[in-house]
């Protein structure tokens, strides 16, 4: 893996064993995403936070997206690809924006797995493995680790929060289960997480709290961040 800013970014963190706030910008409007971000790190910088290139704004700018979230924050910037298939191309194009991770779902073919795992190795990227829709994603939890992900996202997703009123701070006895069993892999949760919810996750000893409209809607979305900064222990 190559030496770069976020190899040594994923180190720190992982020294340090503070949790970390992951804001996704799941938005169409570039200028709005842009303004969220830089609102966010102006006021609090970057430690502790990740910002994240959703996958709305990655389809409506692609490239551009990233380049403009990265270059005008500085902070770690996820972006979220989505990958079913060759993550060589995926990994190769994020990491040429700028971006910092990508990530591949868990139920893609086990060999689209095996190629991520070169690919975050050539490429210099973290992998993360985002189990939504995984019919048991405990179990495929532990089915991906073998292949090397640097972080395992439990994740809720928006069309499933609307249709059953479920949000992923549902699924921490199934977190507790994976941390307890894989010590090697980070764990973040994303799902219609927000202000109350999220203390008790990180107790729990979730690594990567995944936030996206409770802080994008906001009036001031600098203020809620604040907010779910202390919730964490990190204000």
């Amino acid at each position: 893996m190559t030496l770069n800013f976020q190899f040594y970014h994923y180190l720190a963190w992982c020294w340090s064993l503070k949790p970390i706030l992951q804001v996704a910008l799941d938005l169409e409007e570039l200028v709005k995403a842009v303004d969220i971000a830089t609102k966010i790190t102006s006021s609090l910088k970057c430690e502790n936070i990740w910002l994240e290139v959703g996958t709305p704004l990655l389809k409506a700018w692609g490239k551009i997206a990233i380049r403009s979230i990265k270059e005008l924050t500085k902070c770690f910037t996820v972006v979220d690809t989505k990958t079913m298939d060759v993550p060589l191309v995926e990994a190769r194009v994020v990491k040429s924006a700028g971006g910092d991770a990508f990530t591949v779902l868990g139920t893609a073919d086990d060999e689209t797995l095996i190629e991520a795992s070169v690919a975050k190795k050539e490429h210099g990227i973290l992998l993360i493995v985002d189990l939504i829709s995984s019919r048991d994603p405990y179990k495929r939890a532990l089915e991906t680790a073998k292949y090397e992900p640097d972080v395992l996202l439990f994740h809720v997703g928006i069309s499933v929060q609307r249709a059953r009123g479920v949000t992923a701070a549902e699924l921490v006895e199934e977190i507790v289960k994976v941390k307890n069993e894989i010590s090697n892999v980070k764990i973040a949760v994303a799902g219609g997480l927000k202000p109350g919810l999220i203390k008790p996750i990180v107790e729990r000893g979730v690594d990567v709290v995944v936030v996206g409209s409770a802080i994008t809607s906001a009036e001031d979305p600098a203020g809620i961040t604040r907010r779910i900064l202390s919730e964490m222990g990190l204000m």
